[in-house]
């Protein structure tokens, strides 16, 4: 059988094991959780993924600018 170790309501990894031992251990009978899982009141709920907001991309006068002040800083070095 597949079991959920739970730490703070979290699913921090599945098992499988025998049920006697499982119990023992305190781990949860779960068909289909896995880490990151959260557990309460007997229910598994899967985490919500965010998916990021890519950053928006620079304009070529904006890149310009960039280099223009890199390589000024780099004649300064010279």
């Amino acid at each position: 059988m597949r079991y959920a170790i739970i730490e703070n309501g979290v699913v921090v990894n599945v098992v499988i094991a025998d049920a006697e031992y499982a119990a023992q251990q305190g781990w949860v009978d779960c068909p289909v959780a896995g880490p990151g899982w959260t557990y309460a009141n007997g229910v598994f709920t899967e985490p919500v993924v965010v998916e990021p907001i890519p950053a928006p991309a620079l304009t070529k006068e904006e890149l310009l600018a960039q280099l223009n002040a890199l390589s000024a800083q780099i004649q300064a070095l010279e």
